[in-house]
């Protein structure tokens, strides 16, 4: 196993033992599904969607920047995507302080890009297997980014 694949474990196990355990961190599996064709008339990549979510002056009307709303969270997880001819299929795994409200979230994503669908799992197991599960669809590319915590983790603490 390579480096990503140990931390993308560590990360699975971590959520195992805080369900075992009941913590008080919330975890989330995000699948958002755009159309290929909006998306790259709005964004010039697939990275766009994480900066603008977690980085941006952005606001919703009335409510925190995307940054100072992003760091209210204190998110750690990873984040992959599979891109084929008709859409894209952006999938966050993650874990927070506070608990997001679906609504704010879906309303700051769409601000980004609007999107034909969104799912928003909550401490699930059957959505991490569901979401990893074969694909019947040709992929054009692939690929995978860690955010937070997970990516300031050691290769020697992840056994």
């Amino acid at each position: 196993m390579n480096i990503l694949q140990y931390r993308i474990k560590s990360i699975l196990n971590e959520f195992k033992e805080q369900q075992e355990t009941n913590q008080d961190n919330y975890w989330y599996f995000i699948t958002i599904t755009f159309d290929t064709s909006t998306f790259f008339r709005r964004l010039n990549s697939i990275s766009e969607v994480y900066k603008k979510l977690s980085n941006s002056k952005s606001r919703l009307t009335g409510n925190l920047s995307n940054r100072e709303w992003w760091a209210k969270l204190k998110p750690s997880g990873f984040y992959d995507y599979t891109l084929t001819k008709d859409k894209i299929v952006f999938k966050m795994i993650m874990e927070t302080q506070t608990k997001i409200s679906e609504l704010e979230l879906k309303s700051r994503i769409k601000k980004i890009c609007p999107y034909t669908n969104i799912n928003i799992d909550f401490k699930d197991q059957d959505a991490f297997e569901k979401a990893y599960s074969n694909e019947n669809y040709p992929v054009f590319q692939s690929g995978m980014e860690l955010f937070g915590n997970a990516r300031r983790e050691k290769i020697n603490d992840i056994n």
